[in-house]
């Protein structure tokens, strides 16, 4: 439902069939082919090659490596409203289309850091390639306690040397675990060479796992426009997830939102069941 009285219900289904291949060369590299099916037609397409020197992987139809930016873990938080701009790259905020092939390459995990690299080509008809780079740390902080941290950038280029719609954005956050609980915050930022918005987005998410085949977890999500006071945006969503049995879950999730334009307010809310079947 929202503010202007629209209240409604409806079903959808999703289908997703991940297919691999992997092969281990007599010289110890590692090679592995993979493709996705879903209703959208085929995605998630790669070919990488692994060995001492890191992973260098092809891809096309699929996401960059901004997708490993700290990210909420509500089951399936929904709305109707333009909120969270600067969110997660791995939503092709800040990176290409996905449908333009690209190269990655990661280095070898080195006390716990992880670096990647990422060019996407942006095709024959204009300039728009993007480049991305990811850091990412693992590390034990004390007995039963661990920290992630993470930092990534992105730029993709004008689409002609005339033109000013090219855009650049980077993704900052943490992850601590302890025992059944994992808490995470983190910040990301979108904005487009001609200067006409610059977003950021703020994120604290909580999950606990204590309880026997139950996942709680919740977010609150905020964000402006450094370009327009007058702009702002918010969200929550909390949810719980059921396993009934052994690739099969259900979950209940709820979320709220809110978007403030130019001194209009509009807000939004949502009730979601799914259940899941993966095998």
């Amino acid at each position: 439902s929202d503010t202007a009285g629209t209240n409604g219900t409806y079903f959808d289904h999703d289908f997703d069939m991940d297919v691999a291949f992997t092969n281990t060369t007599d010289n110890g590299l590692s090679l592995k082919m993979a493709f996705g099916v879903s209703e959208g037609g085929v995605d998630d397409g790669y070919f990488s090659i692994a060995g001492d020197f890191g992973t260098v992987k092809m891809i096309n139809n699929s996401g960059g490596i901004m997708g490993g930016a700290i990210s909420e873990t509500v089951a399936d938080d929904v709305t109707k409203l333009t909120i969270g701009l600067a969110n997660k790259h791995d939503e092709g905020n800040a990176e290409a289309s996905y449908t333009h092939s690209a190269v990655q390459y990661t280095l070898p995990t080195m006390g716990g850091l992880s670096l990647a690299a990422e060019y996407r080509d942006g095709g024959v008809a204009d300039k728009a390639d993007t480049t991305a780079y990811m850091a990412t740390y693992d590390t034990d902080i004390a007995e039963g306690a661990t920290l992630k941290l993470n930092y990534g950038a992105t730029t993709t280029k004008d689409t002609q040397s005339s033109a000013t719609d090219g855009y650049e954005g980077t993704s900052l956050g943490f992850t601590v675990g302890m025992s059944d609980i994992a808490i995470s915050g983190s910040r990301h930022t979108y904005a487009d060479n001609a200067n006409s918005y610059d977003y950021t987005t703020d994120i604290v998410n909580v999950s606990y796992t204590g309880i026997d085949g139950i996942t709680l977890a919740a977010f609150t999500k905020s964000g402006e426009d450094g370009l327009e006071s007058s702009y702002d945006y918010s969200a929550t969503a909390a949810s719980v997830t059921y396993t009934i049995a052994t690739g099969l879950t259900t979950s209940l999730t709820t979320t709220d939102a809110e978007v403030t334009d130019g001194g209009t307010k509009t807000e939004d809310s949502s009730m979601v069941l799914n259940i899941k079947a993966a095998f």
